[in-house]
């Protein structure tokens, strides 16, 4: 571990945090031997599932964050519930909800900005052929 010592024999260790947006970057940012830890946090606001997405191999299909901090940062710092502007379910998975459709329909989506991603997710996850 790369630990800087305090106060005699007291180690802690260097964590390296904001714009690690994806495990490539963590894993890059500790293959340098720089830090010991990576801090992730506003990525998994865009996609809850990241961690599992990475254990299955599956990063390619991370959600990516769009760093405007609009809904993350702003709402935190204004006191509101913190949210996510490609994810709306983020801090709201228990009350918002999506049911699966009784008749699916082939959807087609023009632009991947920031309504165009979440509205596939969840249009694929309802059953919809997008």
């Amino acid at each position: 571990m790369i630990t800087k010592k305090l106060y005699g024999n007291v180690s802690i260790p260097i964590i390296a945090s904001n714009r690690i947006n994806s495990p490539e970057i963590a894993e890059e940012v500790l293959s340098e031997n720089c830090v010991d830890l990576v801090s992730l946090a506003r990525p998994f606001l865009a996609d809850s599932d990241f961690v599992r997405k990475v254990f299955e191999n599956r990063s390619n299909e991370i959600v990516p964050r769009i760093a405007c901090n609009q809904a993350c940062l702003d709402h935190t710092f204004s006191m509101k519930l913190t949210s996510c502007l490609v994810n709306p379910r983020a801090c709201r998975e228990t009350e918002l909800n999506y049911e699966k459709v009784i008749l699916p329909k082939r959807i087609a989506v023009f632009g991947a900005r920031p309504a165009g991603i979440p509205f596939s997710i969840v249009a694929a996850q309802r059953g919809h052929e997008v």
